[in-house]
C-alpha cells in the first residue's frame, strides 16, 4: 500500500540564477515562468492533497503555477524549513542535515495514508531533502542529485506490510519531460554554468 506519493521540484529559473546580486529574494526571469507554465501543464492532471513550498518568491511563483491548472488545487502552504541553504541563517552541515531530517519527518507525519504531495523548494535543499528521505548519509551527498529549474522528482513510500527494501522507491529524478526540447537544453545549460562558470550555483 502506499502511503505517501512524494513529488519534489526546483522553482524556474530566477534572477539570482542568472548571477544578479543584490538580494536573496530574486523573482522569476520570462524563462523561469516560462519552465513553471510548462510545469504547472504537466501536472495538471495529477490531483495533490497538499502543496508545500519555500516562503521565497521564486518558489511561491513556481507552486502557484502548478496550483492555477489544477482542477481542484490543494491550499498552498509555507514551510519554512524549506528555505534554501543559506537563506534560512548560518548552519553547520550537520544541522542543515537535521532539517531535511526534520521536514521529511514531518512530510510523513502529517500526510494522510496514501496521500499525494508536492514539494517545491531549491536546488541544495532539495539535494539535502533526497538524502534525508532516501536514508543516505547527510554531509557527504550534497549536489550528488541533479536539480535544474523545475527539473521532477518522485519518491513513493509503502507501508511496513512492503518488504522492507521496497518501502522507498525513487521513481524519477531531475526530470525535465516537460520541457520542449530547446529549453530542456537551455535549463541543463544554464544549470551547468551556475555550478561550475558563475557565482549563483544553487539559489
Amino acid at each position: 500500500m502506499t502511503v505517501l506519493d512524494l513529488y519534489l521540484t526546483r522553482h524556474g529559473q530566477s534572477y539570482g540564477n542568472i548571477g544578479n546580486a543584490g538580494h536573496d529574494d530574486w523573482r522569476l526571469t520570462p524563462l523561469g515562468e516560462k519552465q513553471a507554465e510548462l510545469l504547472g501543464e504537466r501536472l495538471a492532471g495529477v490531483a495533490f492533497d497538499t502543496i508545500y513550498c519555500s516562503p521565497l518568491e521564486r518558489a511561491r511563483a513556481t507552486a502557484q503555477a502548478v496550483i492555477d491548472r489544477q482542477p481542484h488545487p490543494a491550499e498552498l502552504q509555507i514551510m519554512h524549513d524549506l528555505l534554501e541553504i543559506g537563506d534560512y541563517g548560518e548552519e553547520t552541515p550537520e544541522e542543515i542535515h537535521q532539517r531535511a531530517l526534520r521536514v521529511a519527518r514531518a512530510l510523513r507525519g502529517d500526510s494522510p495514508p496514501g496521500a499525494r504531495v508536492l514539494l517545491v523548494a531549491h536546488a541544495a535543499f532539495n539535494n539535502r531533502l533526497l538524502t534525508a528521505l532516501l536514508g543516505l548519509p547527510g554531509p557527504e551527498h550534497l549536489f550528488r542529485f541533479g536539480q535544474d529549474n523545475t527539473g521532477l522528482s518522485r519518491i513513493i513510500f509503502s507501508s511496513k506490510d512492503i518488504p522492507r527494501q521496497k518501502r522507498v522507491r525513487l521513481y524519477w529524478v531531475n526530470d525535465l519531460s516537460h520541457l520542449t526540447p530547446e529549453l530542456h537544453a537551455e535549463t541543463i545549460a544554464n544549470n551547468m554554468w551556475a555550478l561550475y562558470g558563475g557565482s549563483h550555483g544553487s539559489a
